[in-house]
């Protein structure tokens, strides 16, 4: 998450809404410290107001 947010910061977005995770590993196959999973936020572009 703080990746996330870093890189956020770093290019002026935000996140705009509630994260969806997409599970690639089955928790009853994978050991818990090798699971996958894509989180994905929608984000809005942080405006910039000059002056």
């Amino acid at each position: 998450m703080e990746q996330i947010e870093h890189y956020l910061a770093e290019h002026k977005y935000r996140i705009a809404g509630l994260h969806h995770e997409i599970y690639l590993s089955d928790p009853r196959k994978v050991e818990p410290s090798i699971m996958k999973t894509i989180l994905r936020y929608p984000i809005q572009e942080i405006e910039v107001v000059e002056g």
